[in-house]
């Protein structure tokens, strides 16, 4: 019972993991070469210009690795 107790006393201080990975890092999308992007949830890239690309948005997130 007193081990049930403290496992609970536990979750209650410390709450529920953090999920900041899945909201994104709030970085906005691709619109100069060099910028941070966010190449996939929590990982960082940096903006390229797509080889070939001929009109519109030419800017994509690469990843830094």
């Amino acid at each position: 019972m007193r081990s049930l107790l403290g496992l609970t006393f536990a979750l209650l201080l410390c709450g529920c993991p953090s999920r900041a990975h899945e909201r994104g890092s709030g970085l906005p999308p691709c619109s100069k070469f060099g910028d941070q992007c966010e190449f996939s949830p929590g990982k960082l890239g940096s903006c390229v210009v797509r080889d070939g690309c001929t009109g519109g948005n030419c800017f994509t997130c690469q990843s830094q690795h």
